[in-house]
């Protein structure tokens, strides 16, 4: 199993079986869906699904109700539920998206949690045991970074991956970076976009 980043929110998996992507937005490379054979979504906001697009790649799709709802079809998903996909059991764990304000709705957020995987959408997922591999998103309007820090210390996953920093340039990525890692944040290493990580082999951290 190889885990790849395609920019922003956006990961695939690659099985003996086949290929899934989940949350394919309009800030990442869309070009995996080409070669790829599901799709999960973690929720409905736009920088998360590029609707017309995942729609026009006719893949069969998994995710929550209103996320789905934007392609039109595909298979509904609950906080709790395990499903087979490629041949890998997939947990869908979560609940609701993290609060951005008071004011604004909450959509339903489901975080995919497999072989030791954990990819939590926009929510801190806590409870879950035995996460090796951790994406963490470092960047949003909901994102505090001594926040994002204690959550994955809380997790402390032997690799820690960031995600969801589309908006950020390349200096902005260093600069977070280097917090996290100050913040003693467990195996914080970044996977540069394209680069496959081997989950079969001993997780190692970057120099």
């Amino acid at each position: 199993m190889k885990l790849t980043l395609h920019g922003h929110s956006c990961a695939s998996v690659s099985t003996d079986q086949g290929v899934f992507v989940i949350d394919p937005g309009p800030a990442s490379n869309l070009s995996i869906l080409a070669s790829a054979d599901a799709v999960l979504l973690t929720h409905s906001h736009p920088d998360h699904v590029d609707a017309e697009t995942v729609k026009a790649s006719g893949l069969p799709v998994w995710g929550p109700a209103d996320a789905v709802g934007l392609i039109g079809e595909g298979t509904v998903l609950r906080p709790g539920e395990n499903f087979e996909l490629l041949g890998t059991t997939i947990h869908a764990v979560g609940g609701l998206h993290h609060e951005v304000h008071p004011r604004m709705p909450r959509p339903v957020n489901l975080g995919y949690y497999f072989n030791g995987v954990l990819h939590p959408g926009d929510q801190y997922i806590k409870g879950l045991h035995n996460v090796e591999v951790l994406l963490l998103p470092i960047s949003a309007p909901w994102v505090k970074n001594s926040e994002a820090a204690a959550y994955a210390r809380t997790v402390s996953a032997t690799r820690t991956i960031p995600i969801h920093d589309g908006v950020l340039s390349k200096f902005g990525r260093t600069l977070y970076d280097n917090v996290m890692v100050k913040m003693k944040v467990p195996g914080y290493a970044r996977l540069e976009e394209g680069t496959p990580l081997d989950l079969s082999q001993p997780l190692e951290l970057d120099a």
